[in-house]
């Protein structure tokens, strides 16, 4: 029984989790999402894990090396880089939350993880405050700035001779 936790243990320590990385990216727009790794797997299937990347679970990826099960996620490989970049379009707001960059590995030994909380902004909202009108003119004590408020006028004139006033009442 002590040899089967410290198998356990081994595993779970080994399986290559980095820490995380905050991607902000902007609704409608697209967002790239960098994935550096280290020499040795070029040749190695890299992909995109939404939500829970557990081990032995099932795995939600939009995207991999040559295919892509959503359409606006898009993986290219750098290898001389060695670096391998997601690019999503059209970014939505259920698109945010937590991913993760995977390097996949042999059937037992964990795939290496980096952890990706992605972001999606829904960009600059303008907001219009109306205030109250201002009073007329006055000379706040703290300050030398005269405030006043537009006035209408409104000036009528009636010509004598050709309006017909009507008879006082009598």
């Amino acid at each position: 029984m002590t040899i089967i936790s410290v198998i356990i243990l081994t595993v779970f320590t080994s399986a290559g989790i980095s820490a995380g990385t905050t991607v902000t990216g902007y609704r409608g727009q697209s967002v790239q999402i960098r994935c550096p790794y280290d020499s040795g797997y070029e040749t190695y299937i890299k992909y995109l894990c939404r939500g829970e990347c557990s081990v032995w679970g099932t795995k939600d990826i939009p995207v991999e090396s040559g295919s892509a099960e959503d359409q606006r996620f898009s993986l290219d490989d750098d290898t001389a880089a060695r670096v391998f970049t997601i690019t999503i379009t059209d970014l939505r707001p259920e698109d945010g939350g937590t991913y993760w960059c995977g390097i996949q590995r042999s059937y037992l030994i964990p795939d290496i993880y980096t952890e990706i909380l992605l972001l999606v902004e829904t960009g600059v909202e303008t907001q219009t405050t109306h205030l109250p009108p201002l009073s007329t003119t006055e000379t706040s004590d703290d300050s030398n700035i005269s405030h006043s408020t537009p006035t209408l006028s409104i000036s009528t004139s009636v010509d004598s001779e050709t309006t017909q006033l009507p008879p006082p009442p009598g």
